[in-house]
């Protein structure tokens, strides 16, 4: 028994080590590719492959925090690129969000570029409002809406999910103690 335990554990961590290198090294591959389209003068392809190397998201890995260091780096350059950079920051923000927000200060300061290029938009107008301070309130508004759970219930749905597979773990092994043997009968 003790073998199987330990066999099983050994492919979970082998399984979550290959993860955590496709991760790795797909996020760096996104951060080289937004490097190059930025040398190249694509500054649109390389927000998208920045936006890309953001979201293989890895707790510490590196290629992550440079992603969003590059994206905020553009969005501060000004127009035309500063609100796709802005989007961009905020998407990935939101896409890496599980049990926590991982970029919750990128986030935060995404939303409220956003709203206040958004609301200084000619285009914004038929939305919101006819002022930039209304436009912008409405902006606010519509970036603070999440269509995901909150982490609440993602805990909640966790901890479920874990009672629900530590009783059916109780069952067999309480099935496996009480079973005897059948005897064959030729």
């Amino acid at each position: 028994m003790k073998r199987r335990v330990l066999l099983a554990l050994a492919l979970v961590i082998v399984g979550l080590a290959a993860a955590a290198i496709r991760v790795v090294v797909a996020g760096r591959g996104a951060l080289a590719e937004g490097d190059a389209a930025a040398a190249d003068g694509r500054v649109d392809d390389a927000i998208a492959a920045w936006e890309r190397a953001a979201r293989w998201y890895l707790p510490f890995a590196p290629h992550v925090d440079d992603a969003y260091a590059r994206l905020v780096e553009t969005a501060g350059k000004g127009r035309p690129y500063a609100l796709p950079a802005w989007r961009a920051v905020r998407s990935a923000a939101l896409a890496t969000r599980t049990l926590w927000t991982p970029h919750a200060g990128d986030l935060a300061e995404a939303n409220a570029q956003i709203a206040e290029l958004a609301s200084r938009e000619p285009a914004g107008a038929a939305s919101g409002g006819p002022d930039a301070a209304t436009r912008k309130t409405f902006h606010v508004a519509q970036l603070a809406h999440h269509p995901r759970p909150s982490p609440a219930m993602a805990w909640l749905m966790l901890l479920v999910v874990g009672a629900g597979l530590g009783g059916i773990a109780y069952l067999v092994r309480r099935t496996d103690r009480r079973s005897t043997p059948v005897a064959d009968q030729r």
